[in-house]
């Protein structure tokens, strides 16, 4: 795989995982919002009590009292609901980072490999020149016929 395409992917990792993050994050909100109208209703069905009024007023009460529970029971369940959405989109975040880091360590990886290839050339030019350098002294001190440098 070509390192314009390792790229390429981890471009689009990072998208992915950028996209769960910001999933999670709504989900999160939302999850939040329910949680404080259900605390809200629950601090009404609290406050709705029966009292020694008349008929009308304490039938008004008792279908206030109704409405709150059933408020209530659906703010409960979409709670649950967004708690388990909320786990799924949590994981999905995570697998797209976890996508993303492994990405990340090809290219680090692929990166190292191609310093790793170009010191080697490196080094190797270094020892062909310093080869050539005492094969053409070793040649001019055997075409002079002495040990001298």
């Amino acid at each position: 795989m070509s390192a314009k395409a390792i790229l390429a992917l981890l471009k689009l990792r990072r998208a992915q995982q950028e996209e769960a993050k910001a999933d999670l994050a709504t989900a999160n909100a939302v999850l939040r919002r329910e949680q404080q109208r259900a605390a809200r209703v629950r601090r009404d069905l609290g406050d709705a009590h029966l009292s020694d009024e008349t008929m009308a007023a304490w039938t008004a009460t008792v279908a206030r009292r109704a409405a709150l529970v059933a408020d209530l029971d659906a703010a409960r369940a979409l709670t649950a609901r967004l708690e388990s959405d909320m786990g799924t989109k949590q994981a999905a975040w995570a697998r797209a980072r976890r996508a993303e880091r492994s990405l990340e360590r090809v290219v680090e990886r692929h990166e190292l490999a191609q310093e790793k290839a170009a010191l080697a050339a490196d080094q190797r030019a270094l020892d062909d020149r310093t080869v050539a350098e005492f094969a053409a002294r070793a040649r001019r001190r055997a075409e002079t016929g002495g040990d001298r440098p």
